[in-house]
């Protein structure tokens, strides 16, 4: 049986199962090359039914597509890939303050008519639009119009009749993605869903028994708002909202007791655990101007790490409840606020919890493989297969790798070329402490990079984070980089005594002393601790031999692992993408698939 599995909306994203397994996914930005891109993922689609060899609509069983409610006017207004900092600060006074302050009656969709963007694929959201009511919100009515629209898209895009096309509830997706992904489908597993806002809910609590899953509690967007006070703080630090909140976490540890306690008081007077609910102290008209008024005077890493301990100790306390209340002492996660790493690191040191599993990405990007996995559950009887390795998007072609060979040679670049260049090779130029783009292997879906689009590093130096920042990534001077670390030598850097497996990027841990000494520019400098990713040979053999050969030169059983892009921009996805990197920075070393491109 095939699935076609689709996110729609923010980061849209498309993905295949077949037969229970999922066998690709990608998000629609690495074609558009705009990040968060929220438009229809065309060219995902296609790339997915190409890889599986589909030459027809009629090939394909289902359409599973996560969410029932499908925003139409972020979408068409491009608000995730094209609104910046200062459009979304003006949007709290332009709109929402109104809004909820002043009770004024405002229309999103004509605030921001200008920016509507009707002509997008497929070209018909403007005759969409006429037909749907003046309203704040979309009616009943409005949603089906936008789903029967949605529908109709897929059809004439892709040929698949109407009636194959399936919506997901988003939490179920959630669900589904992070219980069939993990390796935890045999006994009881406890499935936690968290995130902004999906179909009118925030988060969810459902138990894996086996292979089946059974949601036991709902919980409403209007009680759990972690993830939108993590937003409006991330906005009120000057950075973007649904983007940069990672940057917030990051900043965190460098915050004394001292310096954050007060801002974890201004958190805590609002939402507090109460059994296995989420409830306000007090409700606020909004979070936004609720949040300025009161941390306006307390330094900016006093209210990151204010912030974020105050989720950590939200979490820990809910996670808790619920082990008690079902017994259940093995867990998996996914949805937008799983994305906070040292929220989840928190749960793994409860002494309540196990074990714990994060799949790659689990935010929404994500959500198109849980419908289909959901979707499978129902309809096929085939073996639901765990995900077995992120490497799920295009690989790089000879071809590619051909024509950038000849643009190089007929623009007369001083590159040294090395074809078939073996393991040992490139271990060398890291071993030398050079940059290495490693575009090489089938992307990797989601936002960590996991070796096939990295940029590769010696860890040894905390000097080497300078060096990167300045050469390549113009990131923030307070965000760490993250290491990759053989699987074998995991032990000897990561204190992991319940031996949680990790290698998606997805877990953060304390660290061992021989990780401070050896992978001192791939920690974090204030806390010390690492967001890994195991490697092990099963998952990516060629990666694991890179690591290996420079473990063998150095002594050192992992390397700096950060994203293949320039700052602001999705991941390469190609030769040619990887190469424009290479061009516009000073990385010292380009691998593409097995070919080796170094500057003099």
């Amino acid at each position: 049986m095939k699935i076609l599995g689709l996110n729609l909306g923010y980061m849209a994203t498309a993905s295949m199962c077949v037969d229970g397994e999922i066998i690709s996914c990608v998000s629609q930005e690495r074609f558009s090359r705009k990040k968060n891109d929220e438009s229809y993922p065309k060219e995902a689609i296609e790339f997915c039914l190409d890889y599986s060899g589909i030459k027809s609509g009629d090939e394909i069983d289902f359409v599973a597509i996560g969410s029932l409610m499908h925003d139409i006017w972020h979408r068409l207004a491009h608000y995730y890939s094209g609104f910046n900092i200062a459009d979304r600060m003006q949007e709290q006074h332009d709109y929402w303050k109104p809004l909820m302050y002043e009770g004024k009656e405002i229309l999103w969709q004509e605030l921001y008519a200008d920016r509507l963007d009707f002509d997008q694929f497929p070209g018909t959201w403007g005759q969409l639009a006429s037909r749907l009511s003046k309203s704040p919100y979309l009616t009943e009515s409005d949603q089906h119009e936008v789903n029967e629209h949605i529908i109709t898209t897929i059809s004439n895009h892709v040929g698949v009749p109407k009636e194959r096309s399936t919506f997901v509830d988003h939490h179920t997706a959630h669900a589904a993605y992070a219980y069939y992904a993990s390796p935890f489908q045999e006994g009881k597993t406890l499935i936690l869903t968290l995130d902004a806002f999906g179909d009118g809910n925030s988060a969810s609590i459902s138990i894996g028994d086996n292979g089946s899953i059974v949601r036991v509690k709902t919980i409403s967007h209007k009680d759990f708002q972690i993830a939108r006070i993590y937003r409006y703080i991330t906005l009120l630090m000057g950075m973007k909202p649904d983007e940069h909140e990672y940057k917030v976490m990051g900043l965190a540890p460098y915050a004394k007791s001292d310096t954050y306690n007060k801002a974890y008081e201004v958190f805590r007077e609002l939402i507090y655990v109460d059994g296995l609910d989420f409830k306000f102290h007090k409700i606020p008209n909004d979070l936004y101007h609720y949040f300025r008024d009161r941390l306006e005077g307390i330094r900016f890493d006093g209210i990151a790490g204010g912030l974020q301990k105050y989720v950590e100790d939200l979490i820990t306390e809910w996670v808790s409840n619920i082990v008690t209340e079902y017994g259940i002492h093995r867990i998996v996660f996914a949805g937008g606020v799983v994305m906070n790493i040292k929220a989840i690191q928190k749960v793994t040191e409860l002494d309540c919890v196990k074990q714990v599993f994060v799949p790659p990405s689990p935010g929404d990007d994500s959500l198109g493989m849980g419908a289909a996995y959901h979707c499978a559950k129902e309809h096929d009887s085939s073996e639901i297969k765990m995900l077995s390795n992120a490497y799920l998007g295009s690989d790089i072609s000879a071809s590619e790798i051909s024509l950038l060979l000849q643009r190089i040679k007929k623009e007369n670049k001083p590159y040294k070329i090395l074809i078939n260049a073996k393991s040992s090779d490139v271990a060398r130029k890291i071993a030398e402490n050079r940059v290495l783009g490693r575009c090489s292997g089938r992307m990797e879906f989601g936002a960590r990079s996991l070796g096939n689009r990295s940029i590769i590093a010696n860890p040894r130096s905390s000097k080497m984070m300078r060096i990167i920042n300045e050469k390549i990534k113009n990131r923030d001077f307070w965000m760490p980089f993250a290491p990759a670390i053989l699987k074998e030598k995991a032990d000897d850097y990561l204190i992991n005594p319940k031996n949680i497996w990790a290698p998606y990027m997805t877990i953060a841990f304390e660290t061992q002393k021989l990780a401070q000494e050896h992978l001192a520019a791939a920690i974090h400098p204030a806390d010390f601790t690492a967001r890994p990713q195991m490697v092990c040979k099963d998952q990516n053999y060629e990666f694991h031999a890179l690591i290996s050969e420079f473990e063998r030169l150095t002594g050192i059983g992992g390397v700096l692992n950060t994203s293949f892009n320039l700052h602001g921009e999705p991941i390469v996805r190609t030769a040619e993408d990887a190469y424009r990197v290479f061009e516009l920075t000073d990385i010292d070393d380009l691998l593409v698939g097995d070919t080796l491109i170094s500057k003099v």
